[in-house]
């Protein structure tokens, strides 16, 4: 009895997991979350968090970074809960995980390097790595388009053929049937 009980407990756990783990925008939110207070944080160090110029600096650099998760940030679905991650220096780092429906962040270190360096985290950079990704799928998407005509016309000839084999064969029978009857 008491297994059943533990085993009723476990699959209702599952249950509540899978139905609660939090989606990309939840992980996006955790991750702004951390930046902003990353930046508050570094505005505040050096001075500059009540001007104009911290306020603008702090707003360009969270529309940047919110850029930059929009665009490299990949979900990781296990079921039961689900990771973030992101491609920084040429390797995947975890940047969160979701469960429960709740998004735990760590790597802070990470982070303050991303910000820091900027190169992973550059729009243009990014959007122009995008375009070159859109511009390489949509010429294999030509290519494999260009094929399928091909293939198609093969196919047409190849019908046309058998078309022609089965008039010819048809004529010779009629002709075979013809001398037959006479």
């Amino acid at each position: 009895m008491k297994k059943l009980l533990v085993l009723i407990l476990l699959v209702g756990i599952a249950i509540l997991m899978t139905l609660t783990r939090p989606d990309k925008k939840a992980h996006k939110e955790a991750m702004m979350k951390a930046v902003s207070e990353y930046v508050e944080e570094e505005a505040a160090e050096r001075g500059m968090d009540n001007n104009v110029f911290g306020k603008v600096g702090k707003s360009l650099i969270k529309t940047a970074v919110s850029a930059a998760i929009d665009m490299k940030l990949q979900l990781n679905d296990y079921v039961l809960f689900n990771t973030t991650h992101v491609h920084l220096k040429g390797e995947d780092k975890t940047l969160s995980v979701g469960l429960f429906g709740q998004v735990i962040t760590f790597d802070k270190e990470m982070l303050r390097e991303a910000l820091e360096s900027g190169d992973d985290l550059d729009p243009d950079k990014m959007l122009k790595e995008e375009k070159e990704a859109y511009k390489e799928a949509k010429k294999a998407d030509r290519k494999a388009q260009r094929e399928a005509r091909k293939q198609a016309r093969e196919a047409e000839k190849a019908a046309k053929k058998a078309e022609k084999e089965a008039r010819k064969a048809a004529k010779k029978a009629e002709k075979e049937a013809r001398r037959a009857a006479q």
